[in-house]
């Protein structure tokens, strides 16, 4: 005993070495630099986003969300940029519209040229400075990007104002086209949201502004918001160009800002100081406590395969007595089938008189037919919320080490293991259900018994590229299962003693008996 009890912990430590030696490369900010006939366009890779500096105005051109996660895709967030994937290389194409207006320009400083400068921060951040100048102050545009900070890019607008007179300067954030399916222009005041554009001096604090849809965010915050306006006028090309206002006094005037521009998802919005944008369903609501335990299992394991695999034994230890009660409702129910199919033949012209019989027969045998149904819908919902909350936590699953042979838990299994194995679990559950229906197998249809083989050969084929997180959390639960089955099945061959069945003949005729005294 002893000997296997090392042997076991020996298997784990080796696993987690595994795990910590084939872990996933520290997320990086990556950059590349395109010359054009008269400035550079600046390409900075993140594991999430794919973005565009120019010098051209000092202007954010392009944000990509390369990172689709299982049921998205990917897209582009600056209105009037396209971003193509070549298909012979997988190189991005962008094409930009004549008439846009992009991120972080200055209205009317429309074709100045800044120079750039391109240096790394402290814990691997990228810092991109354009400067330039404007009605005759200078102009310094910086955006800082951080390899794990998600969707976030940080950005500081300083101006120099030799002049004594006050100079005004609107930011464009970008170009709404008005029609029913774009995005709602969203403004946040004195901490709360509003789609509307209130008056100047109708708030103490202005927080930020930006378009929202069910998928993605693209929005601009201000911590200084105080010496802010919004704006959102027509354009002449009948668009809304929307953005901030701020007048900078002789002097220097600075800006501080930060701009979300990524998926809607409430945990990494709230990081953002966002999360009164976000208003989350009921689903939602239930997801994110199970979102955040399993970021806190993370940080207290530093693998999310680890995390996984301790979520799914709490479940299983906390729903285990709904499972233990479930089979045992199943199996003394499959071991009543034969007297049922009797009680059926023999009043199956008095629905009645039968429906009487067999709720007496579930008296004497102290089972109820329902017990059965009610731990698995209590179940489902816990099992959903999981699910989603796998599939919600894509991004933070992402950008964490991999988990033994598997790069990324947000993607599919590259060597689908988990599937080969999850499916022939699931088989060897179903056959393990046998000796439940021991008594009444014969009278099962074929049909039945194959449909239970077929159906998880079904699943895989249908969700194999399911991310290889949902696959290792099913694959524990389903490994669960057989095991506590199996140990329901040991329990009620233990307690039923040799024969394990019912005595039907012996029942049949306490049932003549009783109609022969009636």
């Amino acid at each position: 005993m002893r000997k296997r009890t090392f042997a076991l912990v020996g298997v784990a430590m080796a696993l987690m070495l595994f795990t910590w030696v084939a872990g996933a490369a520290e997320p990086a900010v990556t950059f590349e630099t395109i010359d054009r006939e008269t400035h550079r366009d600046i390409e900075v890779a993140t594991p999430l986003v794919s973005y565009i500096f120019s010098e051209d105005g000092g202007v954010m051109k392009s944000a990509y969300l390369t990172f689709a996660p299982y049921g998205s895709t990917v897209i582009e967030l600056v209105p009037g940029t396209t971003t193509l994937e070549r298909e012979d290389d997988d190189a991005l194409v962008r094409q930009y519209s004549k008439l846009s207006e992009y991120p972080f320009s200055i209205a009317g400083n429309e074709g100045e040229l800044y120079s750039s400068e391109i240096s790394e921060g402290v814990d691997g951040e990228l810092i991109l400075e354009f400067t330039g100048s404007y009605e005759g102050a200078q102009i310094a545009k910086r955006f800082t990007i951080r390899p794990d900070s998600f969707y976030v890019v940080d950005f500081q607008l300083q101006i120099d104002n030799p002049s004594d007179e006050p100079l005004p300067i609107d930011v464009v954030l970008g170009k709404r086209i008005l029609n029913d399916k774009s995005p709602d222009l969203h403004y946040l005041y004195d901490g709360v949201a509003s789609v509307n554009l209130l008056a100047e001096g109708s708030y103490y604090d202005f927080g930020g502004l930006g378009l929202l849809d069910k998928q993605t965010v693209f929005f601009l915050s201000a911590e200084n918001g105080g010496q802010l306006d919004p704006f959102a006028l027509r354009a002449e090309d009948g668009e809304q160009r929307y953005g901030v206002r701020l007048t900078a006094e002789s002097g220097r005037t600075e800006l501080d800002s930060s701009l979300y521009g990524g998926r809607r998802r409430y945990l990494l919005m709230e990081a953002a100081g966002l999360a009164i944008l976000d208003e989350p369903g009921v689903g939602s609501r239930m997801m994110i406590p199970v979102i955040r335990f399993l970021s806190m299992l993370y940080n207290a394991t530093g693998n999310y395969g680890w995390a996984i695999i301790l979520l799914t034994i709490l479940v299983r230890v906390i729903l285990y007595p709904l499972m233990r009660k479930q089979y045992h409702s199943m199996a003394r129910m499959q071991k009543l089938q034969p007297k049922l199919k009797q009680l059926q033949e023999r009043f199956k012209d008095d629905k009645q008189l039968l429906q009487q019989k067999m709720m007496k027969l579930y008296k004497d045998e102290k089972v109820n037919p329902m017990g059965g149904c009610l731990p698995m819908f209590v179940q489902l919902p816990i099992i959903y919320v999981i699910w989603r909350a796998v599939l919600y936590s894509a991004e933070l699953i992402h950008l964490s080490p991999g988990f033994l042979w598997i790069p990324d838990l947000s993607l599919h299994d590259p060597y689908f293991i988990l599937v080969v194995l999850t499916t022939a679990i699931m088989v060897l559950q179903q056959y393990l259900m046998s000796p439940m229906t021991a008594s009444g197998g014969a009278d099962q249809p074929a049909t039945a018994k194959y449909m239970g083989y077929l159906f998880p050969l079904m699943m895989a084929f249908l969700l194999w590229r399911f991310p290889a997180g949902l696959w290792l959390y099913y694959l524990l639960t389903t490994a669960a299962q057989v095991g506590q089955q199996a140990f329901v099945n040991w329990e009620m061959r233990r307690a039923d003693g040799p024969s394990g069945t019912i005595d039907v003949s012996a029942t049949v005729e306490s049932e003549d008996d009783g109609d022969a005294e009636a």
